[in-house]
């Protein structure tokens, strides 16, 4: 690919998202590849919730930055959050499949062993590069 055709390309604008005492809060920056969830998400309908999020991330994958990094940081979330979480591990899978860098950094507090728990095994349900990361 040329510079001119990145140059010609549209910019995928970066897409911030404040967190609730129900929702994650979000932020994703496609020029950098550095993208964050953390927080709490206890909504019933996390697709519906998160959608546009998802729709942001399958944009992003075609044409990531060079490398891309998510960290989760997360406290607690429900059934219907770790759909969609699966989900954007999907995503990320198909930017890593494309030739793309790609780490996830799970982040778990020192008492939070049910985070440390699930981090290890979105870890094992894909290919992409995990580190697990104890926070206080």
């Amino acid at each position: 690919m040329s510079i001119t055709e990145v140059d010609e390309r549209p910019t995928l604008s970066d897409l911030q998202i404040e967190g609730t005492t129900e929702t994650l809060s979000v932020d994703l920056c496609a020029t950098t590849g550095e993208m964050s969830f953390c927080g709490i998400s206890i909504c019933s309908n996390a697709r519906e919730v998160y959608k546009e999020c998802l729709e942001w991330l399958g944009e992003y994958a075609h044409a990531p930055a060079p490398q891309t990094r998510v960290s989760f940081a997360l406290r607690y979330y429900n059934t219907s959050t770790s759909k969609v979480i699966l989900e954007i591990l999907q995503i990320l899978e198909s930017i890593l499949h494309a030739g793309g860098e790609v780490l996830v950094e799970w982040k778990f507090r020192t008492e939070g062993m049910d985070m440390e728990d699930a981090g290890a095994e979105f870890s094992e349900n894909t290919m992409l590069p995990f580190q697990l990361e104890e926070i206080n």
